[in-house]
């Protein structure tokens, strides 16, 4: 079986699209292909991943210009057509669209040559392009579900599945991981992260709480900056005597989870589906400039699910930030229960039966 997965832009709809692929893979003799476009973090990740990919050019409509929405627009035909040829040149057998700015033209294709489509929605509220692409669709998996997404989708063609992550970011061993991290096994340990470019707001917050959170016995911190501010909060945590691991980019991620007694992070597809996986509590602060504001909505799904709490950026004080990490370190706040995740499992079988239907 052949799958081609239009997937990319962000990595809130690769990396759902990267353990489809595994469980693809899982098989032998099956294929994948990527499509998406040269601008996104697919560009990057996927040659690291040793998955293949083809480019198209497909510009954004949300959040952009009325100039760049009107390039957009013109564009299209050319992006459609060009997606027709990739399919033909390559006949997979299943087409899977995750988000992004490559999943719409890919799909319609798919649609058009009449190759079995299979829509992933990684967030709690869908995209533009999944919504709607939704109707064109054999089957819609909607991987996080929340109480705004139920009219997006037609309720024949909806399956609700658990979070959609990668294998293996579960089950590490905490003492080793935080160990390899050069912390204290012993310590209450806040992992903080922005998405793998960091998140400039977050670090500032937690630079600027650095001497508050000195008073907080036994904590320690694991935090993944991004490049720009690394030296600078490295820096802060240094001059408050708070002890901390300060890194541009954490690779070891299921390691990052695995010494982490709580998460402050941003809250993006994959990282709220692997929060809810691996059970672990949270204070989330959702990137306001999010398309749909889908990353305050994956946010106060995982909250009511009993994940955590969520502060949004424009009410972010260091001191609020403190005093709520304070709150978990002091034991208050119970520990949610681990999320099943079959959701690759699920989306694979799904592409075999239409395949095999078809």
């Amino acid at each position: 079986m052949k799958v081609v997965i239009a997937a990319g832009g962000t990595g809130g709809h690769l990396y759902p699209g990267i353990a489809i692929a595994r469980e693809v893979l899982a098989e032998a003799g099956n294929e994948v292909l990527f499509v998406g476009t040269e601008q996104g973090i697919e560009a990057r990740v996927l040659p690291k991943e040793s998955l293949p990919v083809q480019f198209i050019t497909v510009g954004r409509l949300k959040g952009m210009s009325t100039r760049s929405i009107v390039k957009t627009i013109i564009t299209m035909p050319r992006s459609l057509f060009r997606s027709v040829g990739l399919l033909r040149r390559e006949r997979p057998d299943a087409v899977v669209g995750v988000g992004g700015y490559a999943s719409g033209p890919v799909a319609l294709a798919a649609w058009l040559l009449r190759a079995p489509l299979i829509i992933v929605e990684p967030n709690s509220y869908a995209g533009l392009a999944n919504r709607v692409l939704g109707r064109f669709a054999k089957t819609v998996f909607v991987c996080f579900p929340g109480r705004d997404q139920q009219g997006f989708f037609p309720t024949q063609k909806k399956v609700l599945t658990g979070p959609l992550v990668r294998k293996g970011i579960t089950g590490g061993d905490r003492n080793r991981a935080v160990a390899a991290f050069g912390l204290d096994p012993a310590r209450f340990t806040v992992f903080v992260m922005g998405g793998s470019g960091g998140a400039h707001a977050i670090n500032m917050a937690m630079k600027e709480a650095a001497p508050e959170l000195k008073g907080i016995p036994g904590l320690q911190v694991l935090h993944q900056t991004g490049e720009k501010d690394v030296e600078d909060v490295k820096d802060g945590y240094q001059r408050a005597g708070v002890k901390a691991a300060v890194l541009p980019y954490i690779h070891d991620m299921a390691g990052a989870y695995a010494a982490a007694d709580l998460v402050v992070s941003r809250s993006g597809a994959t990282t709220v589906a692997e929060l809810a996986v691996c059970g672990k509590r949270a204070v989330l602060i959702p990137y306001p400039f999010a398309a749909d504001n889908h990353q305050e909505h994956n946010a106060r799904s995982l909250a009511e699910r009993g994940g955590g709490e969520v502060i949004v950026q424009k009410d972010l004080t260091p001191s609020k930030l403190a005093a709520v990490i304070q709150r978990y370190a002091r034991g208050e706040g119970g520990t949610p229960s681990p999320l099943p995740s079959t959701a690759a499992e699920e989306i694979v079988r799904a592409c075999k039966h239409h395949v095999q239907k078809d």
